[in-house]
């Protein structure tokens, strides 16, 4: 195991706690989630098993070397159609591979969001340092965290709250939370900054219910 993998193998189930919020935030209920687990990494799978009891629609898990099920050429190409196909259906893919081979790039995830209809998919990025490229995450409807961005998020956040997995929570709107997030893209906010505006934001819509959503919307769509 690598010192930086090290650093995370204490804490999946930290990790797997922040990664359940975003997907609360981004879908609104783990119950309409099915998760895909591609690695052959013991700490992607350690994070994975916190997903088994959460209630989620479905958990697949291919714990096999890469090339076991995709066919890699001598130049470390992906059969990127196989691979679409396997993941296409899934809400949440964690990938997590001890090669550096990159496996998703922008066009692979363009690919998968057709076929979605642009429905968002969360991707956690396990592999050390890294299987996806990170401009995938400048992507609308796409949202890539690797494992530092979850444990960031967990410590300065997180465990600060208490969690309730069926909070009723505003910014489980969908359509706000792309937008939020198209705004978060262009004025380069970190990880914690991006939670602190959604808490501002969530206070306010609470108090002032769907107009002022509504308004929110609007505004925030003249930044696009």
């Amino acid at each position: 195991m690598s010192l930086k993998e090290n650093t995370f193998s204490s804490k999946p189930k930290q990790i797997a706690q922040a990664a359940k919020q975003v997907l609360l935030r981004v879908f609104g209920n783990l119950n309409k989630i099915s998760l895909i687990v591609i690695s052959d990494m013991s700490l992607t799978l350690n994070i994975a098993e916190n997903f088994k009891k959460s209630g989620l629609k479905k958990y697949d898990v291919f714990n096999k070397p890469l090339e076991k099920f995709l066919k890699i050429d001598d130049s470390n190409n992906i059969n990127s159609q196989k691979l679409l196909k396997l993941l296409k259906d899934y809400e949440m893919i964690m990938i997590g591979y001890k090669s550096e081979i990159k496996i998703i790039d922008k066009e692979f995830i363009k690919g998968i969001l057709k076929y979605r209809k642009q429905k968002p998919v969360f991707l956690v990025d396990c592999g050390i340092p890294g299987n996806i490229y990170v401009d995938v995450g400048m992507i609308n409807n796409c949202f890539l965290f690797d494992l530092n961005d979850l444990e960031q998020l967990y410590s300065s956040w997180i465990e600060n709250i208490p969690i309730n997995e069926n909070t009723n929570n505003e910014l489980y709107d969908v359509e706000l939370k792309s937008l939020l997030d198209e705004l978060f893209k262009k004025l380069e906010l970190n990880l914690n900054q991006k939670m602190l505006f959604e808490q501002i934001i969530n206070n306010s819509l609470r108090s002032g219910g769907d107009e002022i959503k509504l308004n929110l919307k609007s505004l925030l769509k003249t930044f696009k």
